[in-house]
């Protein structure tokens, strides 16, 4: 069984969604990586079948902490319960966990303030796509394993493409046997990463199969949209094929409008750009390769409530509530009000929006891919919209820049999208 992603002391996993975050795992391929310039990153079917997919053109040579911004990266943990795993999975890189193991205390941060000395923090191993290494030359990452493949996809959004949550190890020459990642570091990440890194791909199963969808209603309570004004909040239903969609989470903000998210100029229009324990990013761009120019990004961000509220109340982000490009959601029956800056973080040594959705599946972890089939998009995971309460659907429409109702008029802007269905799929590659 899954133990989940969740790594926040003191949150539950909603009730609602215990059989997601404890399913049974069919494991699907590995992904290897010979750490070292011209190295094979190979495709491992789960009968043993390789196949290269592609070589590093720069190896990583340490380990780098993750900065204050990217807090989602304390929330998350492996599906086999330790701390190296996939921690955020896009279309332009891939972000590995090195450790620590150590699970995520809210309350040790209640009153601290960026500066403030930290007990540990996340360090980071990460993966970039074609172009990358051309680009960076002569800025390179210590951190980083530039590679050949190109990006949106493979590994980066194609059929190899990992879900959060799968676990990170390394191959111990001396034992002849793949360890857990944390253990070759054991807390000295000043060492070079290992020679030999794997990431291990599971499909989540449980008693009613894998999930097909997860469909958002885009409405808070008091929003009125496409003439039709809603009491309460617009709900998150996740799909089972053959079942009636079950009522998982709230919609506490609505989104309205589209932004330069990066990263979405490697994705097609509806294809997922990034999935990690604070954010589910969806593409609206239609150009889809590497670019300088961030005028051909678009798209828009789903954000669990706590993690927005840690953002702005904290770390002194521009805050999203309140701004268009951004759908918040929070558990069953939540308040909205609770996005209020007045309410704290913590209340009473608990998160204020309880029990959170940091770190859970199957919004943020475990199932949502990147893998998209542009041939055929019904074989990959996609959103599709609708404006009229789920009458009709229809594809991503094409939006790039900064779009929101201030400049965008048309029938097909977010502001019009009355639902928004992400499809499933559980792709084995390569």
């Amino acid at each position: 069984m899954s133990h989940g992603t969740n790594n926040v002391f003191g949150n539950p996993t909603p009730e609602v969604v215990l059989p997601e975050n404890q399913a049974t795992l069919q494991r699907q391929f590995d992904i290897e990586m010979v750490n070292v310039a011209g190295g094979a990153i190979t495709h491992v079917g789960a009968a043993g079948q390789r196949t290269r997919i592609g070589s590093v053109e720069r190896p990583a040579t340490r380990p780098m902490a993750a900065g204050d911004g990217f807090w989602a990266s304390k929330y998350s943990r492996a599906v086999n319960g330790g701390g190296g795993h996939v921690l955020a999975a896009s279309v332009y890189v891939l972000r590995l966990k090195a450790g620590p193991d150590r699970v995520y205390d809210p309350r040790f941060y209640g009153t601290w303030r960026p500066g403030d000395p930290q007990d540990w923090r996340t360090s980071l191993i990460n993966i970039r796509p074609d172009r990358y290494h051309e680009a960076d030359s002569g800025r390179w990452q210590a951190d980083t394993i530039y590679t050949d493949i190109v990006g949106g996809t493979g590994i980066f959004g194609g059929a190899s493409s990992p879900p959060v949550g799968s676990p990170f190890t390394y191959y111990d020459e001396a034992a002849r046997q793949w360890r857990p990642v944390t253990a070759y570091f054991a807390g000295d990440y000043t060492k070079p990463p290992p020679r030999k890194l794997r990431f291990t791909v599971y499909k989540p199963v449980t008693q009613h199969g894998s999930p097909s969808s997860i469909e958002f209603e885009n409405w808070a309570a008091g929003d009125t949209v496409a003439g039709v004004e809603h009491p309460a909040n617009g709900r998150v239903l996740l799909g089972y094929p053959g079942r009636e969609p079950v009522h998982i989470a709230d919609v506490l903000q609505r989104v309205t409008g589209v932004g330069r998210f990066g990263g979405t100029e490697f994705a097609h229009a509806g294809q997922v750009d990034t999935n990690h324990p604070g954010a589910l990013t969806l593409s609206t761009s239609p150009y889809a390769g590497f670019s300088h120019d961030e005028n051909v990004r678009g798209g828009l961000q789903i954000v669990p409530a706590n993690h927005v509220k840690w953002l702005s109340h904290r770390l002194g982000q521009n805050s999203f509530i309140g701004l268009p490009q951004w759908l918040i959601v929070g558990p069953t029956g939540a308040d909205k009000a609770l996005l209020d800056r007045r309410v704290p973080y913590l209340v009473d040594g608990q998160l204020s929006v309880f029990p959170g959705w940091e770190a859970i599946a199957p919004i943020f972890g475990m199932y949502v891919r990147t893998a998209y089939d542009a041939a055929d998009p019904d074989r990959g995971t996609r959103f599709t919209v609708s404006t009229d309460y789920g009458r009709t659907w229809r594809s991503s429409p094409e939006l790039v820049g900064v779009r929101d109702p201030s400049n965008c008029a048309d029938t097909s802007c977010v502001q019009n999208w009355t639902n928004i269905r992400l499809h499933l799929r559980y792709p084995a590659g390569p």
